[in-house]
C-alpha cells in the first residue's frame, strides 16, 4: 500500500502550538505595550517573536527533511519575500556601511509572518489540522474583541480623542492593526459553524467581532468590514446561502438589528465624526492623501537604481518625517510601501503575493463555503493594504496567511474527494441500483 503525506503527519503539538500563537500574541502583546515590558531597547514580545521565529525556522528544514514530498507546498511568494529581504538588508549594508535598527525591526515582523506562513503550509496537510488553525485563529479574534470592550468601558487606548469620539483599541498599540483581526476572526467565527448545534451562538459571536471594529474607529476595518457583509449576502443569493450556512441568517439578521440601532446608541454625530476630512483634500484620511502624494513624487523623482531596489524601510521613514513633518512611519499602502522600501523588486513581489493567492482561491469554488470565507478574507487584507496598510502588521498579517492556507487545505480536499466520487467506477451492486433508478424516472 503507497503511503501519502497524511499517513505521516507531524506531531499534534506542532499543530496546537500554531494554533496558540494567535491567543498568545493578543494577551502578549497588550501586556508588552500596556506595562511597557523591555530587554533593553527590545520588547519582550520581540524577543519571543525572534526565539519563536528561530524555532519554526528549524521545524521547517527538520520536516522537509524527514518529508521531502512538502517541500512543493512551501509557498513561493513567502520565499521570494524571504530573499527580497535578504537582498534590502545587502544593499543598506553595502551602500550605508551598516543597517538601521528601524529596518531592522520591520522587516524581523515580516520574516516573523513569512515563517509562519511557510510552517502552515508544510505542516498542516489535513482538514482536521486545519480546522484546528481556524479555532485558534476564532479564540484569538474574540479574545481580541473582548479587549476592545473592556477598554472601551475602562479607558483603553484612544487615538482619536481629537475628534471627540469615544473609541477603544484595546491595549494594542493601534487600532490600525487589529481591525482586519477582527473582520477576519468573525469570518473564521461563522466558517466554523457549518454543520454545528446553536448556529445563533456562532452568529453572535461573528456580530461581536464586527461591533467591536467599528468600536475601534478605524476607517480602513470599517470599509473592510461593509465590503465582507456585501460579499456575504451576495454570495448567499448566489449559492443559496442559508441553506448551506445556517449561521449566516442569524449573522445578517443581527448584523443589520446592530446597523439599525448604532445611529440611536451612538448617535450619527458620533459614528460618523471620523469622515468628516474626506473632502479636506490633502488632510483627508487624517493625511494619507498628503502621505500618498509624497510616496508617488518621491518614487517617481527617485534615480533609477532607487527606483528598481528601493529606498529600505528606515529611508522611507525618513522621507516621510522630513516631508510630512510628522512621525510616521510608513505610507499607509501596502502598494506604496513595496515601491519605496524595494522599487520595482518590491512591487513585482507584492503583485505575485496577491495573484498566488488569487489562484489558491480559485483552485476551490469561491461560490463553496470555504471559497465564500476565503474570498471575504481576501476582500479584507485588500481594503487594509490599501488603506492602513499591512505588511508591517505581523498580528494581522498572521491571521490572514493562516486563515487563507487552512481554508485552501480544506477546500481543496473537498473538492478531490468529490472528483473521486464521481470518477470512481459503481460496484455491480451500485450499477443496479442506478439502473433500477433511472428506470424508474423515465
Amino acid at each position: 500500500m503507497l503511503r501519502t503525506e497524511t499517513d505521516t503527519p507531524v506531531p499534534h503539538r506542532v499543530i496546537l502550538a500554531l494554533a496558540c500563537i494567535p491567543t498568545a500574541d493578543c494577551i502578549l502583546n497588550q501586556l508588552t505595550n500596556g506595562l511597557h515590558l523591555y530587554l533593553g531597547p527590545v520588547s519582550l514580545l520581540q524577543v519571543l517573536r525572534t526565539g519563536l521565529l528561530l524555532c519554526f525556522s528549524g521545524l521547517i528544514l527538520a520536516t522537509i527533511l524527514q518529508h521531502p514530498e512538502r517541500l512543493r507546498r512551501v509557498p513561493l511568494p513567502a520565499v521570494g519575500a524571504l530573499l527580497m529581504l535578504v537582498l534590502l538588508l545587502s544593499k543598506q549594508w553595502v551602500t550605508g556601511g551598516h543597517i538601521e535598527a528601524e529596518s531592522i525591526g520591520a522587516y524581523g515582523q515580516m520574516a516573523y509572518w513569512l515563517i509562519l506562513w511557510i510552517t502552515a503550509s508544510v505542516v498542516c496537510v489535513a482538514p482536521s489540522q486545519a480546522m484546528l488553525l481556524l479555532y485558534g485563529l476564532a479564540s484569538g479574534a474574540v479574545l481580541t474583541a473582548l479587549s476592545v470592550c473592556v477598554g472601551l468601558a475602562s479607558g483603553g487606548l484612544n487615538y482619536y480623542e481629537d475628534d471627540l469620539v469615544h473609541a477603544s483599541s484595546g491595549w494594542f498599540n493601534t487600532a490600525k492593526m487589529i481591525t482586519g483581526i477582527l473582520v477576519c476572526g468573525a469570518t473564521v467565527v461563522l466558517y466554523l459553524s457549518s454543520g454545528r448545534r446553536r448556529p445563533w451562538a456562532y452568529g453572535l459571536l461573528a456580530v461581536f467581532c464586527m461591533v467591536s471594529t467599528i468600536l475601534t474607529y478605524a476607517r480602513a476595518g470599517t470599509v473592510a468590514l461593509v465590503l465582507v457583509v456585501a460579499w456575504l449576502c451576495l454570495w448567499t443569493v448566489r449559492a443559496n446561502g442559508f441553506h448551506q450556512w445556517r449561521s449566516l441568517k442569524w449573522f445578517l439578521g443581527l448584523f443589520l438589528a446592530a446597523a439599525i440601532a448604532a445611529p440611536l446608541l451612538i448617535g450619527p454625530q458620533n459614528l460618523f465624526s471620523r469622515w468628516g476630512d474626506v473632502s479636506e483634500g490633502e488632510h483627508a484620511g487624517s493625511g494619507r492623501a498628503a502621505i500618498w502624494s509624497i510616496a508617488a513624487d518621491a518614487y517617481t523623482t527617485a534615480p533609477l537604481p532607487t527606483q528598481m531596489l528601493g529606498r529600505g524601510y528606515s529611508a522611507m521613514s525618513e522621507l516621510l518625517f522630513r516631508e510630512y513633518g510628522d512621525d510616521v512611519k510608513h505610507t499607509h499602502n501596502d502598494a506604496l510601501d513595496m515601491l519605496l522600501v524595494g522599487g520595482v523588486v518590491g512591487m513585482g513581489w507584492l503583485v505575485s503575493f496577491i495573484v498566488a493567492w488569487s489562484l489558491r482561491i480559485s483552485s476551490f469554488s469561491p461560490w463553496s463555503l470555504e471559497g465564500a470565507a476565503a474570498v471575504a478574507i481576501f476582500v479584507d487584507y485588500l481594503c487594509h493594504a490599501q488603506f492602513t496598510g499591512q505588511l508591517w502588521g505581523t498580528d494581522a498579517m498572521t491571521y490572514y496567511v493562516l486563515a487563507l492556507t487552512s481554508l485552501t487545505v480544506i477546500g481543496c480536499s473537498r473538492t478531490a474527494a468529490t472528483r473521486v466520487r464521481y470518477a470512481a467506477p459503481l460496484t455491480p451492486a451500485i450499477a443496479n441500483i442506478q439502473s433500477r433508478l433511472d428506470g424508474g424516472t423515465q
